[in-house]
């Protein structure tokens, strides 16, 4: 197995489960309302089960030719694959503590540390960088959502 193929899998284990949750929304309390609250969490999932499952494609395409390029070589050992293992484990680490913490943190400092954490282990360097897109991003939905949606997202000590 390469790293799409394992990515697509944990992927798609996260996306079903997230989706189920997402359409077990309460329906909202006023019948006035067109857009219920479980509309943009299951457009979410379903994207992201559509994305794994390309990803899960792709990986098995790159698996086929990769296997085409070894029986050329005849030999040759993947590069990288103990490393791909645990960056695909500490990632899954993360979303499981950003999961854990979104409700009693609320949405932007859960969502701020969980994209600061995943930037910082993926690139050290560029820590500017990661600290702006850790903050402006989590804001900019905030106020999408809130604003213009009218989908409050839970504040946690904000509040």
């Amino acid at each position: 197995m390469n790293k799409n193929i394992i990515s697509g899998v944990v992927v798609l284990a996260f996306a079903v489960v997230y989706t189920v949750m997402a359409f077990r929304l309460p329906p909202p309390a006023s019948g006035s309302v067109v857009i219920g609250p479980s509309v943009f969490p299951g457009a979410i999932g379903i994207l992201l089960i559509v994305t794994s499952v390309i990803l899960v494609i792709s990986g098995f395409l790159e698996r086929r030719q990769d296997k085409a390029k070894q029986a050329a070589k005849d030999g040759s050992k993947e590069e990288g694959e103990p490393q791909d293992k645990k960056k695909v484990f500490l990632l899954s680490l993360f979303l499981l503590g950003y999961v854990v913490l979104f409700v009693p943190l609320g949405y932007l400092i859960s969502t701020a540390l969980f994209i600061l954490s995943v930037t910082m282990y993926l690139d050290r360097k560029a820590w500017i960088r990661n600290v702006i897109y850790s903050l402006a991003f989590p804001i900019t939905v905030y106020f999408v959502f809130d604003r213009v949606l009218s989908v409050y997202l839970p504040l946690g000590p904000l509040g």
